[in-house]
């Protein structure tokens, strides 16, 4: 979570890893562009192919969806409906709304998919390490000990005929790894309703692309320098798919002359260190968004398992080696990835 930036979902475990480029092909038709400060970051609609007045309404009607998904899965927001849910944790049923419903079961199963390493219930242990909000500080391992007994998401029970969960008290559910993907989908859904079909909504670095840009395969989308800056060091070419990066470099703690990054791995309370960062790519920005988080905690092998239970992912881990950044792809990027590692 970044220590200077506050994030009204929590303090984003995934980073605006992205530098969107986008090349105008043809003069006399230039992108409608609109954008707006939600969940915690900028976001950016652009539209290729209405007349003005259509790509307003367009562009308007999804950043107003953004905020909604803000309103009620916030947990910066008291009365928000992921914010009351866990003021009421207390191990009976609680009905939610058939929206969170989805989402919460959706993240369920990417963590499962990931072994654990994705986890909504994880907010105890960022807590503890001073990420939201708090004091920046080394835990003690029964301390780290105690944190963990109100994490698990195999923990919270599911009713899908009821559309209601049970929580066990003290546990608290954080959507920040998976709302701001879920948040693209419905923009993205709504750009569509309204004729888009060259497109895109980026909202933090989580993006969904729609078509291409005019005489384009695709769009163009800057990978983040993994060591922090703005410096790029490749590209990546995306069409109708998401692309989500987790990283650490803007967001870290240093303790006692020891860099931590903000992404724990749920399962033992502690900073992940083996990885740098993530680039996902999937068919939907849900999925992109849960599973950068989950293999940016497992690294490339234990990621490759997870992958044999998807369709169409692929992703890019930057590591550390030494005092340089070596990369390792899993999945077919079929050449639509550029890297320069020269650096």
């Amino acid at each position: 979570m970044k220590i200077s930036d506050i994030n009204p979902l929590r303090r984003p475990l995934i980073l605006l890893a992205f530098t969107l480029v986008v090349s105008i092909s043809c003069e006399r038709e230039k992108p409608y562009s609109r954008e707006t400060f939600v969940m915690g970051t900028q976001a950016w609609v652009t539209i290729y192919g209405l007349d003005e007045e259509a790509a307003e309404a367009a562009a308007g009607e999804a950043l107003r969806e953004l905020h909604r998904i803000e309103g009620f899965m916030s947990n910066w927001k008291k009365e928000s409906e992921i914010s009351l849910l866990n003021r009421e944790s207390d191990g009976a049923p609680h009905k939610l709304s058939s929206e969170l419903f989805h989402v919460i079961s959706r993240a369920v199963y990417f963590s499962d998919i990931t072994a654990g390493a994705f986890d909504i219930s994880a907010r105890p242990l960022v807590q503890l390490w001073g990420f939201e909000g708090g004091t920046a500080k080394l835990p003690t391992d029964s301390e780290i000990h105690a944190a963990l007994q109100k994490v698990g998401y195999n923990k919270i029970l599911l009713d899908i005929e009821a559309k209601s969960i049970i929580i066990p008290p003290g546990m608290e559910l954080d959507l920040a790894g998976i709302a701001k993907g879920y948040g693209v989908d419905r923009a993205a859904s709504i750009l569509k309703k309204h004729g888009v079909e060259r497109g895109m909504v980026n909202l933090g670095g989580n993006i969904y692309a729609i078509g291409s840009p005019p005489g384009r395969k695709g769009w163009r989308v800057g990978i983040r320098d993994p060591r922090g800056g703005r410096n790029t060091t490749g590209s990546l070419l995306l069409t109708d798919a998401a692309v989500s990066t987790s990283g650490n470099y803007e967001n870290y703690i240093e303790l006692d002359g020891k860099i931590y990054g903000h992404i724990i791995d749920p399962r033992i309370g502690r900073p992940v260190s083996h990885t740098l960062s993530v680039t996902v790519v999937a068919a939907n920005a849900l999925q992109a968004d849960a599973l950068s988080t989950g293999f940016f905690v497992l690294g490339p092998e234990n990621s490759q398992n997870a992958l044999e239970l998807l369709r169409g992912v692929k992703a890019l881990f930057a590591l550390p080696n030494g005092g340089k950044v070596i990369y390792e792809e899993i999945g077919d990027f079929s050449g639509s990835l550029t890297i320069d590692d020269s650096h």
